[in-house]
């Protein structure tokens, strides 16, 4: 019997001491009324014959009780039962300990799958992110370096447009998210992906109101363009022409806008340019993110300052916010406002348009006035 064995035998023997202390009991008290039988009473009737034959039968079913159970096969039989109780132990010991193994492992790897995913939606959403800023840029770009009313329109169409659509979709499946840490941090980045689209919106408003005009102007200076080439061309290929002919198409180019209207055109056809150039929110798009005094440009701060916030929320590793921007009065009041509309979407009341963190930002913030889609002074309050 090892040591390891030894607790468990004792144990056993205290789970079935009941059955044992009466075996031994039955058989002491047996062979006790045998005795006292053949003590007490004389084998000289036939009634009395009877007792020690019964005497007889006591004893030897005490001594059976003690010799076959105790001493013969009953002790080999309590042995073999203690140890294949033993076995039986140690086997459903094994299969517990194997199955919390299984459940451990599969614990792990639950866990494992699960900040996989955890990881795979934080890279995807800034995959969009991403992707959304690059287009907005990149648009930016282009409409500075064309300074034209045909780049202004394919870059609202095709970049801007696309990406406001990208950035609500984001906000919609943030709706979704499972992870514990970014969730923790899920208002902060709501309100950030709000100033992200709000901008946007202010530029997509703003092209709606204007863009006829900004297309007109650009069909006239494309067309006056075209006059001006035209006739240059008339006047080099002219020279089998009469002197006299030749100076009247040069008054005629130098008059050219008299053919289309009485227009006063910019140097070097820049009527579309300076259009452009007069809209609120696109002036504020495509000049410097900081004037000679170093402040922000609104596109700077209420676009590339959140994007970055964002990105940092989002992070794999090391995410976190930006104490110094979420401490901002601003940023606390739009904060409490997401609060209330969140409260009030779970209640009975239904939503109005005033129940709009991005038409909240659009007005206060970018100063926004919906119904001439221009910036309001700083003195004037949104209507």
């Amino acid at each position: 019997m090892t040591k390891q064995n030894s607790p468990k035998l004792l144990r056993l023997l205290r789970q079935y001491k009941n059955y044992i202390l009466l075996g031994i009991l039955l058989a002491m008290t047996s062979i006790a009324f045998s005795l006292g039988i053949y003590y007490f009473v004389e084998e000289t009737h036939a009634e009395k014959a009877f007792w020690h034959k019964f005497a007889d039968f006591l004893m030897t079913f005490g001594e059976t009780i003690l010799g076959a159970g105790l001493i013969g096969g009953g002790i080999g039989g309590s042995i073999n039962f203690i140890f294949e109780e033993l076995k039986k132990e140690e086997e459903e010991r094994k299969e517990k300990l194997k199955k919390e193994e299984e459940e451990k492992k599969e614990e792990i790897k639950e866990a494992s799958e699960k900040r996989e995913k955890y990881k795979s939606f934080r890279r995807e959403m800034q995959s969009k992110l991403q992707h959304a800023h690059d287009n907005v840029e990149l648009a930016r770009i282009l409409l500075k370096s064309h300074r034209s009313g045909k780049t202004y329109g394919e870059q609202i169409r095709n970049r801007i447009m696309p990406s406001l659509i990208s950035l609500q979709d984001f906000r919609r499946e943030l709706a979704y998210v499972e992870d514990k840490q970014l969730r923790e941090n899920l208002k902060y980045l709501q309100v950030s992906l709000a100033y992200l689209i709000a901008y946007l919106s202010v530029l997509i408003e703003e092209f709606e109101k204007n863009y006829l005009t900004i297309s007109n102007l650009q069909t006239y200076q494309d067309d006056l363009a075209s006059k001006i080439r035209t006739f240059y061309m008339e006047i080099k290929e002219s020279e089998i022409e009469s002197s006299k002919a030749l100076e009247k198409k040069k008054q005629f180019l130098e008059n050219a806008e008299g053919l289309i209207g009485k227009t006063d055109v910019p140097a070097h056809i820049e009527l579309v340019w300076h259009a452009i150039e007069e809209l609120d929110y696109a002036r504020d798009f495509i000049k410097e993110l900081r004037n000679e005094k170093w402040e922000r440009s609104k596109y700077n701060r209420y676009f590339l300052q959140h994007y970055k916030h964002c990105k940092q929320i989002l992070k794999t590793q090391n995410n976190r916010v930006d104490e110094v921007l979420i401490a901002k009065n601003d940023f606390k009041d739009n904060l409490g406002e997401l609060l209330r509309i969140d409260e009030k979407k779970e209640g009975e009341l239904p939503l109005t348009k005033q129940d709009s963190l991005i038409r909240k930002i659009m007005e206060k913030e970018l100063r926004f006035d919906f119904e001439t889609c221009k910036m309001l002074p700083k003195t004037e309050t949104s209507k």
